[in-house]
């Protein structure tokens, strides 16, 4: 299976790497503490308990599209892109053999599935070979995709989200590249914005993805 997909609400991008290697620093950073066959990381946390908090929030019931459209013309990382094609199969030039002269616009696309906002599974970034849980690579990654901590095994995402405007933090318009966010960067905001992070919850920071 893929270790990332597409995604059109940002609001899920989050989980990617929550309980992932980052604590790689650590000599005991596998099995997890979720279990030795676990595969979805800290999506353990998000219990109905969290659900239900987050449905709790919602007020006026207004929708925000984060996502941002995919074509040829999409900034992209390093060596990806993203090309789609519309073909006419069988109607080069007009020659369409159907008796009703039934005609079809189809797509082929050629590109990379990590471009644009995107949920990227556990399978997706490890330390020297060694993935979450302690898998390694050469026993689940394939040319034909992974066949553990694969993106099917993420499951669905509701749960409080919340955006840290790091833009008017560092009072830029655009925040450099390689721009870190410490946590003293991210609980000056915090306070800034008097929010409270808690459990089982997703944030964002504009012009610096998910963390």
């Amino acid at each position: 299976m893929l270790n990332k997909t597409s995604f059109t609400g940002a609001i899920a991008t989050a989980l990617a790497l929550a309980g992932t290697p980052a604590q790689a620093a650590e000599p005991n950073w596998y099995p997890s503490k979720y279990g030795a066959g676990d595969e979805i990381g800290a999506a353990n946390l998000l219990t109905p308990d969290v659900v239900l908090q987050a449905l709790q929030l919602v007020k006026t019931g207004k929708v925000y599209s984060l996502g941002v459209p995919i074509d040829k013309n999409l900034p992209a990382f390093r060596h990806r892109s993203f090309h789609l094609y519309t073909v006419q199969p069988g109607e080069a030039g007009g020659t369409s053999k159907a008796q009703n002269k039934f005609t079809f616009n189809d797509e082929v696309v050629n590109g990379w599935t990590g471009v644009g906002t995107q949920l990227n599974g556990i399978g997706h970034i490890g330390i020297d070979y060694t993935y979450y849980n302690g898998n390694k690579a050469k026993d689940f990654v394939t040319i034909e995709g992974v066949t553990k901590l694969g993106i099917e095994k993420v499951p669905p995402l509701v749960t409080r989200g919340v955006v840290l405007d790091m833009v008017e933090h560092y009072g830029k318009p655009i925040v450099p590249a390689d721009t870190e966010f410490t946590v003293a960067d991210i609980q000056a905001v915090l306070k800034k914005e008097g929010v409270t992070l808690r459990k089982g919850m997703l944030f964002s920071s504009t012009q610096g993805g998910w963390t």
